[in-house]
């Protein structure tokens, strides 16, 4: 009785209003804060932040610090969906709810009660008046809204096709932007749709019409309306509708939705039929051959066609090998119902975006489609089979539509279709190249002599529809200028490369000073680094802190460094050369393995005597010292138990 009158106190209190979210806020308390790009100073400062501003926070969770502020970093939402980071020395954390919104129509009422916020109201509501024995129920996912774009928008998880490059990831493995060229994901044109994509596709109040609806659709069987002419209709009188009477006896045989199965096969055989999975195919696995193969609903074609046909036939559940056109539509559909629709994926929309709180497995994974239209797609081809078949009006159809938390008050929003590529292909000051210039490194401290008061910077864009200011002649003001240069993809994205023009008597900076300026652990005349360091990387720090300066290893040094090797660093007149030492590296193979640690071993026992860079490497706790908790480090590393750090 308790559990009943709690649960109509909770229904009545929502009856009237949106379901009231709480968000955790951020406040300046001081003026000129830095947002930076990551939880550190060695992080470059994306804007000033004002006293009194507020903010969305990504999570309540401090970052630990990296540089720069020993209380740690709160990630933070600005202009939209952007993140940055700000020192918690600097802010006030503070709740604020959201502004409840009033339901006033008896359908905002009703759809408020079920758990949809106010701004779902506008499309159900219009569907409702439309379709009035139509049923939608909210699924509470409890899944953060931008979390859950972040998750499906991970490479291999979301594909598309399209003529449009702005739709397309530059997250790193997707595309380079020094080559401008976009990784080819599956087939021949398939590529990795961006997070702002996953987000249009993911967010459910961009398909509150009628068309687009019935990829919540529930997908058990209903032989009211799921008749062989249904299926005929959505099969568009093609080849396959011989096949109607099979589907329709698969749904009724595994509980699934016919439509929705018709409507799977012409989505998944591109809608023409005329695919390998579906014609008969001819294969060979396990050096057995197979023909005729078939596979309508591509179950197992992870990265193609083939894959599917291999599945197929490569086991002796769902009616497998399926050498008949019959036994694979009875025994997908027996697939699909067990694995998916019984496991509460019983929408397309979760077959594609595993988000259901009633899911059998993990969210955001077990998931049937990597094609991001591809539960959109399923739902237009079955509304146009129920439009046909006059059956849009006479079904009860139900509908599940996913609730997020913090969903954006706005809906998410296509984003243009423009080339994404706002880098740099080169970056000049006076005709030559800053030193350590790389298309990815977007801040160079760059020295030149005290009486020099002009320079002129130019830069030249990767690709040629992309836009670029902030370069020509610069004036130089005091001793350190400031120089930001703007470039403007095709589909607006902006991207800031900053040069320091710092003005030195002879551009004579130290090597003392590049080396304390880059951060690099220096102990004596060694850097002490972990394994996996490269010559490179090491370079490009120090170029970072003056691009002036003159960067060599011995022997020409590329790749890995190991213990013993050497780097010398020239700027103007000073010179210094200093070894390197890898923690936990003492035979100077770059790699850490059994051989470390007897020698290890032999130094604590006094067989030999480690020095220099080696006696550092050796030092792994940096204690000052190579004894017995040195040894353990290194054996547990070479174990997987932790990471040299």
């Amino acid at each position: 009785m308790k559990k009943f009158l709690k649960i109509f106190f909770v229904l009545s209190c929502i009856l009237i209003y949106s379901t009231v979210n709480a968000k955790e806020k951020l406040r300046v308390d001081y003026n000129d804060v830095n947002l930076r790009e990551g939880p550190g100073t060695n992080y470059r400062a994306i804007k000033k932040l004002g006293v009194s501003s507020t903010f969305d926070l990504v999570e309540k969770t401090l970052f630990p610090n990296e540089k720069g502020c020993p209380d740690g970093w709160y990630k933070i939402y600005y202009s939209g969906q952007n993140v940055g980071f700000v020192c918690a020395s600097y802010i006030t954390l503070y709740e604020e709810k959201d502004t409840p919104v009033e339901a006033n129509t008896a359908c905002e009422k009703e759809m408020a009660s079920l758990g949809f916020p106010n701004t779902y109201w506008n499309g159900l509501c219009s569907l409702k008046e439309k379709h009035p024995n139509w049923t939608f129920n909210a699924d509470i996912t409890g899944l953060p809204f931008d979390v859950a774009t972040s998750k499906e928008s991970i490479i291999g998880k979301s594909f598309i096709q399209s003529n449009y490059q702005g739709y397309f990831s530059t997250e790193s493995g997707s595309y380079d932007y020094l080559t401008d060229t976009f990784k080819v994901m599956e087939g021949s044109n398939w590529y990795a749709a961006s997070k702002e994509v996953v987000a249009y596709y993911m967010d459910p109040r961009n398909f509150l019409d009628e068309r687009f609806i019935f990829m919540f659709e529930k997908l058990s069987f209903d032989e009211s309306y799921q008749t062989v002419e249904a299926i005929n209709a959505i099969l568009n009188g093609k080849d396959i509708k011989e096949k109607s009477s099979v589907i329709y006896e698969a749904g009724k045989t595994y509980n699934a939705n016919a439509i929705y199965l018709a409507s799977r096969i012409k989505q998944e055989t591109g809608g023409n039929y005329t695919g390998n999975s579906l014609k008969g195919s001819t294969i060979t696995y396990n050096g057995n051959t197979y023909y005729p193969v078939y596979n309508p609903y591509n179950i197992g074609a992870n990265t193609g066609v083939y894959d599917g046909l291999v599945w197929a036939v490569s086991g002796t559940s769902y009616l497998r090998p399926w050498l008949s056109l019959d036994n694979a539509i009875k025994g997908g559909a027996n697939f699909i119902t067990y694995y998916y629709i019984s496991k509460g994926q019983d929408t397309s929309y979760f077959q594609k975006f595993n988000v259901s709180s009633y899911s059998a497995y993990a969210a955001y994974a077990h998931q049937y489609m990597t094609n991001i239209r591809g539960a959109a797609n399923e739902a237009s081809i079955t509304y146009d089979g129920y439009k046909e078949m006059d059956l849009l009006n006479s079904v009860n159809y139900k509908f599940v539509i996913p609730v997020y938390d913090n969903m954006p008050s706005n809906v998410s929003m296509l984003p243009n279709g423009g080339n994404p590529n706002n880098h740099l292909k080169n970056l000049t000051i006076n005709g030559k190249t800053i030193n350590g210039f790389s298309h990815d490194n977007f801040s160079y401290n760059y020295y030149i002599g005290s009486g020099i008061n002009k320079v002129l910077v130019a830069g030249e864009v990767i690709n040629s529809k992309a836009s670029i200011k902030g370069v020509g002649e610069i004036n130089l003001t005091g001793d350190k200028t400031v120089v930001t240069i703007k470039v403007t993809a095709e589909n607006g994205s902006v991207q800031d490369y900053i040069v320091n023009i710092i003005k030195t008597e002879g551009a004579n900076v130290s090597v003392n000073d590049i080396v304390a300026s880059s951060a690099v652990p220096v102990s004596e005349s060694s850097f002490i680094l972990t394994a996996g360091y490269t010559a490179e990387a090491l370079r490009e720090l120090f170029l970072k802190s003056c691009s002036s300066a003159e960067i060599n290893f011995n022997n020409n040094k590329s790749g890995l460094l190991a213990t013993g090797d050497e780097i010398t660093i020239k700027n103007g007149d000073d010179t210094k050369t200093y070894s390197i030492a890898i923690k936990g590296d003492t035979s100077g193979d770059a790699n850490i393995n059994i051989a470390d640690l007897l020698k290890v071993q032999k130094h604590i026992l006094g067989y030999i005597n480690l020095s220099g860079s080696f006696l550092k490497a050796a030092d792994v706790n940096s204690d000052g010292s190579v004894d017995i908790k040195d040894l353990l480090i290194v054996q547990k590393h070479i174990l997987g138990y932790t990471t040299i750090k």
